[in-house]
């Protein structure tokens, strides 16, 4: 019996394997939508779920056999299908208590205006107009996206913004630097669903700098934290940046 469930269990896993790179590479080189390969890698796991039983299955059927090796390969098969659903089951069950929202910016009164892009999205993506009702929802749940104030002046804190930006590899939309308007899309790691990006950078008061973010997805309702995510590290990063300018180099000392 083993010799013939052997063979279709291998078929199964390599299906599900090549599904599930399909699902993430057909993204990356644009043959398809991201929200297609996401679905594709959610099927993947319906799929894996169903081999793992029938892995289950075929070691109970099989267990009088004396056949050692076929029994280690329905074991593997076992392994590898229940791992890889456990995984990214385990990844939706941890962000399902996230909010069902997809706009996180730093001033919710008067959040950064999308000026440029608003035309490179489609009507069927979602709008740029930020809904007020969120606002209550982030403070809830993302209190840490929080506006960056610096000492330094304003050209300085654009330029470390924008260059930031540039090293993320997102794509600049446009750049304004009389307004300290930067818009930009960035795209997550894996399935590269884009989010537009824009960062507000106003003059407080004359000695105080302030730098708002805006972090928008194009589709879905929600965004499992990722925009917030994005916000916090940027806000992060720019002021380790702007503090280490802070410091007198070698070269000025000497």
């Amino acid at each position: 019996m083993s010799r013939y469930i052997s063979p279709v269990l291998y078929i199964l896993l390599m299906l599900v394997g090549c599904v599930a790179f399909v699902s993430i590479a057909g993204v990356r080189v644009g043959m398809f939508e991201p929200i297609t390969g996401f679905s594709m890698l959610r099927k993947s796991v319906y799929f894996s779920l169903i081999l793992s039983l029938l892995a289950v299955a075929s070691l109970c059927v099989c267990r009088k056999e004396k056949n050692l090796a076929s029994q280690r390969f329905f074991a593997l098969v076992l392994i590898i299908s229940f791992v890889y659903s456990v995984m990214w089951i385990g990844f939706y069950l941890q962000r399902t208590n996230l909010p069902n929202i997809n706009d996180i910016t730093t001033d919710t009164e008067t959040p950064p205006a999308f000026l440029n892009v608003n035309f490179i999205r489609s009507s069927s993506e979602n709008s740029v107009r930020y809904d007020q009702a969120w606002a209550s929802i982030q403070e809830e749940h993302y209190p840490g996206v929080k506006p960056l104030f610096s000492s330094k002046d304003k050209d300085t804190v654009f330029e470390s913004a924008l260059r930031l930006v540039q090293e993320r590899e997102w794509e600049v939309v446009a750049v304004y630097s009389g307004a300290g308007i930067i818009e930009a899309t960035a795209r997550t790691p894996i399935f590269g669903f884009r989010d537009d990006v824009v960062i507000r950078i106003s003059q407080r008061n004359q000695s105080e700098i302030r730098v708002d973010m805006r972090s928008c997805s194009r589709v879905g309702s929600g965004d499992f934290g990722v925009n917030a995510e994005r916000i916090e590290s940027f806000m992060k990063d720019l002021a380790t940046v702007l503090d280490r300018s802070s410091f007198p180099s070698l070269n000025s000392m000497r």
